[in-house]
């Protein structure tokens, strides 16, 4: 059984979770991927905990087009007019 992989699955992987490009990294028997950032800090993550990530993410785009398509339907009509209504005569003090 081999030691580690590198493979550009990974790769792409730790792009779309981490928004970076990885100096090096390293899947292992394991299932962890260990992966160095461009800023020389190494991080080892198991395959649950990047499947955690991955929906984590999409929970919140889905929470962001969802509110942002809320937003767009309220400003759909902004020339809907409001009927008028006139305040009631106030009653006289006597």
């Amino acid at each position: 059984m081999p030691e580690k992989t590198k493979t550009q699955a990974d790769k792409l992987l730790i792009k779309s979770i981490f928004s970076i490009d990885p100096v090096d990294w390293a899947r292992y028997p394991d299932g962890y991927l260990s992966f160095i950032s461009p800023t020389g800090q190494k991080f080892r993550y198991s395959n649950q905990q990047l499947l955690d990530f991955k929906q984590d993410i999409a929970n919140l785009k889905s929470a962001g087009k969802k509110a942002a398509a809320k937003k767009s339907a309220s400003k759909s009509n902004p020339n809907k007019k409001v009927p008028f209504k006139p305040k009631p005569p106030a009653a006289s003090a006597k």
